[in-house]
């Protein structure tokens, strides 16, 4: 993003900002936004540790459980060998030591309803009945689990003094598990947290599970309880080995944005960077960040000579930036690993997962085409898209999206739109451009890059950035997701509360700058370029331009069929006209304006608020 726009976020997340741009808790029908993340990893076991303290729940005396007052298995937590949840398959958790295992449940659904419903506002914890003491705080927690996620927060605190609990790792890292898309954890998967900054001076420790909803301010909605189960297995502490240094986040893009297909008219220089923790007791040497593109055609290192003392982090940049050809298309195939003066004891958290990126002739994408899950709002409307940095004026004559089809996808019917804004440089508001006119869903338009034609073309200028979105008045669309955005970077409007919030799942909706692509047909001599504000609450303005001169008539109708407003302009010659009216007196809701000249008649849809 420029660093006009960026500055501001970083200086309004303080105040009106993150009112405006708060992450969106979920509805009955959404998909869960979690953190960014590049591909989830998993941890490998310390092999060169010791293990100092274990347990594999063969004692079930050993823990203390607490399950909010709630009773019978399939409430809070349980320690034994059967498994008690509605959904795990019956091997439950595939645990080393096998026999008792720890469960989480929350009501039992079955053939489609909740036999045992789940239970609403509780929080369910399992702690060590007694201190685990500590010779050393240089160590590492590890534990197998199994599962998913839904609407959960499963947490893993510890205390130092057996009152006071804080939190060292949970699982919102998980993809969420939902109709729209998404996976179990593995079976088992290992959970690993480095204690070591965590507990400095400590000579005991307790351990504690504990799950809850993700979304407390939506507690009385019984769909943010419930859980597929979380079963844990085989815990133990384990002394950090000499070297281990950890890549925690990864990052590649321009000016803090990452595009998966570039236009040649869009290319700009790409950095790439990473910041590692180093989890063992020695110094890591020389760490340094290696990018190598398209077997060895660029090479890209970080600055020599970067040692990385123990329990330490440090930020890898490479000192050059990458810029792809900007005359023929591409694709580019990019290798990262970190290099140390010292052989890493565990080198399976420091890699990086495969990164592939385009250029092309027109098009310009945010998602990565690897669809999983989307985005939708129960049944009230909503907008959902990307932002794009613009690099060199250019213009744009459609918007692509992907909707997901099947039995949990768009709704055949639905009528949708596409939507540019730009940003206010001194508000950060999203200041409307232009949309295309709206698009009643039909079956072939599910599952594929579906090309939303723009009324009008919309000039995007160089350094600035711009929204590009598709939405609805009304429900049945699913936007289909596919990849990460960092926060601030994707945006949903709720037509609820008419409220921007930010999303973490990158939708699949892109520029399209085809020459090629026809603008919208025109009945007769005239036609409509937008309403706007929509949806408005007062003062509505209605662009619309003819071909050649005309009598016009312009009508406001309500859904019944009602005129509401009307006017005659007689005859206009040729060109662009716009009318203003006050919708204020209106009722809420759907209103048709229909323009007439020449016996030809257009029309367009706004929502009264």
């Amino acid at each position: 993003m420029k660093k006009i726009y960026l500055s501001f976020f970083l200086a309004g997340i303080g105040y009106s900002v993150s009112a405006q741009f708060a992450q969106k808790p979920i509805t009955a029908n959404d998909v869960v936004r979690t953190a960014p993340k590049e591909a989830a990893k998993v941890p490998a076991a310390k092999a060169l540790g010791t293990v100092i303290w274990s347990n594999d729940f063969s004692t079930t005396t050993d823990w203390v459980i607490d399950n909010d007052g709630q009773t019978g298995a399939t409430y809070g937590w349980s320690i034994d060998a059967v498994r008690d949840g509605w959904w795990a398959p019956s091997s439950a958790i595939a645990s080393v030591s096998e026999g008792n295992f720890a469960e989480l449940t929350n009501g039992i659904y079955a053939n489609g309803v909740w036999t045992v419903p789940q239970a609403l506002d509780v929080v369910y914890t399992m702690t060590t009945a007694a201190p685990i003491p500590l010779s050393s705080t240089n160590v590492t927690l590890e534990f197998l689990q199994f599962g998913a996620r839904f609407n959960d927060l499963q947490e893993i605190q510890v205390s130092t003094d057996g009152t006071t609990f804080f939190t060292v790792g949970d699982n919102l890292d998980k993809e969420v598990l939902s109709a729209a898309g998404g996976a179990a954890y593995s079976n088992p998967d290992l959970k690993s947290i480095n204690l070591a900054t965590l507990i400095p001076g400590a000579t005991q420790l307790w351990l504690r599970f504990r799950w809850t909803t993700n979304f407390p301010s939506a507690a009385t909605n019984p769909n943010v309880w419930v859980t597929y189960g979380w079963y844990i297995d085989d815990v133990t502490l384990t002394t950090n080995p000499d070297y281990d240094l950890d890549v925690v986040s990864s990052y590649w893009g321009t000016a803090y944005l990452n595009y998966y297909q570039i236009p040649l008219t869009q290319v700009a220089p790409i950095d790439f960077s990473a910041n590692v923790f180093n989890g063992g007791t020695q110094t890591m040497g020389n760490a340094q960040l290696n990018v190598n593109i398209n077997s060895g055609t660029w090479i890209g290192t970080s600055a020599t000579g970067v040692n990385v003392p123990s329990l330490s982090d440090d930020s890898l940049f490479t000192t050059t930036q990458f810029t792809p050809s900007g005359t023929a298309t591409a694709t580019y195939s990019v290798t990262r690993s970190i290099t140390t003066t010292e052989v890493d004891d565990v080198p399976a958290n420091n890699t990086f997962p495969t990164l592939s990126f385009s250029t092309t002739n027109y098009i310009y994408a945010r998602d990565n085409n690897t669809v999983a899950g989307n985005t939708s709002n129960g049944t009230d409307g909503f907008e959902v898209g990307n932002l794009f940095d613009i690099w060199a004026d250019q213009t744009v004559k459609a918007i692509n999206v992907r909707l997901l089809g099947g039995a949990q996808g768009t709704t055949v019917g639905t009528e949708i739109y596409a939507t540019i804004y730009s940003i206010d440089p001194n508000t950060g508001d999203f200041v409307y451009e232009g949309a295309s006119n709206p698009l009643t869903v039909a079956s072939g338009n599910l599952n594929t890059n579906l090309v939303m034609q723009l009324m009008d073309p919309v000039n995007l200028l160089a350094n600035n950035t711009y929204l590009a979105v598709v939405g609805s008045y009304g429900e049945g669309l699913k936007v289909a997701n596919a990849g990460a955005s960092e926060p601030q970077t994707s945006f949903f409007l709720d037509g609820a509360d008419q409220t921007w919030y930010y999303t973490t799942s990158t939708p699949y909706v892109r520029l399209n700058f085809d020459p090629t692509v026809g603008i919208e047909e025109t009945e007769g001599s005239v036609r409509i370029s937008t309403v706007y504000p929509n949806p408005t609450s007062g003062a509505t303005t209605l662009d619309y331009s003819l071909l050649n001169a005309s009598d016009v008539k312009v009508e406001v109708v309500d859904i019944t069929g009602k005129i509401v407003y009307t006017a005659n302009y007689g005859t206009q010659v040729a060109g662009n006209y716009n009318v203003s009216f006050d919708a204020s007196g209106y009722s809420n809701g759907v209103y048709y304006v229909n323009i007439t000249s020449n016996e030809s008649t257009v029309t367009t849809k706004f929502i009264k608020k």
